[in-house]
């Protein structure tokens, strides 16, 4: 009723004339077939970058739109086959000549904001769509953008929740400065949005790489309560004398393999006087080559000090990933528990020397 109504009032005051900025000229046609042709390389080389652009940001939007839509509907979004009818819409743009299709926050937004609840709403748009290609064209000619802005921004504007912001600070402040620099960027840079999804995807990858590469290792102490947590934090004494007890919270790949190492390294060189390091891997999901070369280099070098390696808790992945790599022929030495109650038991009836 806005649209017509707005559209009305600037036909009759004349207001396009007048210097008002309107929707315009519309095509009015279907969309004719279009058989895509092979691009010459140079052509290729310039569409390659701006094509991952607009890919990385068109995924983002529709995650972004699926997660706030589905959130509020209380379901779960099933993303292969949401992407999946993504590529297949993109796929058919390209055999009619138009701009590849995606998800929209606007038109998502308006969804939400008519209450809109199936599928059968995009069907009904579309219906709409087809109908005005043949009889509104003319009458959206006449309709002033700034009518059109209204309408998106009291739909989007639910969608803003500041509140977020104050809940994610409280959860984690790293995540909250990258939602914060994002938003920031999102609006210096607009309407190229693209600038803001690309500066939080860099900033997301960067803190991920750095948690991947910092991973969290503990000396671990026997808790009041049986378990084994944090010796500082909890300020607990040490396993056993001259011994070297941890945690590697992470898989054990090429990302954490120097800090790994690095961590039993500085507390031997500490440490002159231990006589076993004993590593609690639980916690390791995953072990590629670079982690079964630190293992096994770690084994040798405990064992020419004269120093006992013992591991508990692999997880069976891991556990088949060290019997493929022949671990046993390589590092002989390590002696390994299935159970923390086994490695407690083996601490205790190992002698000191």
């Amino acid at each position: 009723m806005v649209v017509l109504i707005t559209s009305g009032i600037s036909y009759l005051v004349g207001f396009e004339a007048n210097g008002g900025r309107v929707v315009g000229v519309l095509p009015s046609d279907l969309p004719q077939f279009y058989l895509p042709t092979m691009l010459d390389l140079e052509t290729f080389k310039t569409l390659f970058v701006p094509t991952l652009i607009i890919t990385l940001v068109s995924f983002l939007e529709t995650a972004s739109s699926a997660k706030v839509d589905n959130e509020n509907r209380g379901e779960r979004w099933n993303q292969n086959q949401d992407l999946i009818g993504q590529g297949l819409a993109k796929i058919a743009s390209g055999f009619s000549g138009a701009f590849p299709t995606s998800s929209s926050f606007s038109r998502s937004a308006l969804n939400l904001y008519a209450g809109a609840k199936t599928g059968w709403a995009s069907i009904f748009a579309v219906l709409v769509v087809f109908v005005a290609l043949f009889v509104f064209m003319p009458v959206l000619h006449h309709v002033p953008q700034a009518v059109l802005a209204s309408i998106v921004l009291v739909a989007v504007i639910g969608l803003i929740k500041p509140q977020t912001f104050v809940r994610l600070w409280q959860i984690s402040k790293v995540e909250a400065s990258i939602a914060g620099a994002t938003f920031l960027i999102t609006l210096v840079a607009s309407p190229q949005l693209y600038w803001g999804v690309l500066a939080g995807v860099v900033l997301s990858l960067s803190y991920f790489m750095y948690q991947r590469l910092n991973p969290r290792i503990i000396e671990v102490g026997l808790h009041i309560d049986g378990t084994l947590r944090d010796r500082k934090e909890w300020n607990l004494p040490a396993l056993a004398q001259h011994t070297y007890a941890f945690r590697i919270d992470a898989g054990l790949d090429f990302a954490t393999t120097p800090t790994f190492e690095a961590n039993v390294a500085s507390y031997l060189t500490e440490h002159p006087d231990t006589q076993q390091v004993c590593l609690f891997a639980q916690s390791v999901e995953r072990l590629d080559a670079t982690g079964v070369d630190a293992l096994i280099k770690l084994a040798m070098q405990l064992d020419r000090k004269g120093i006992a390696f013992n591991v508990c808790g692999l997880k069976s992945p891991v556990e088949h990933t060290l019997k493929r790599a022949q671990l046993s022929t390589f590092a002989p030495n390590i002696k390994f528990y299935r159970t923390e109650q086994q490695m407690l038991q083996g601490l205790q009836s190992y002698k000191i020397v």
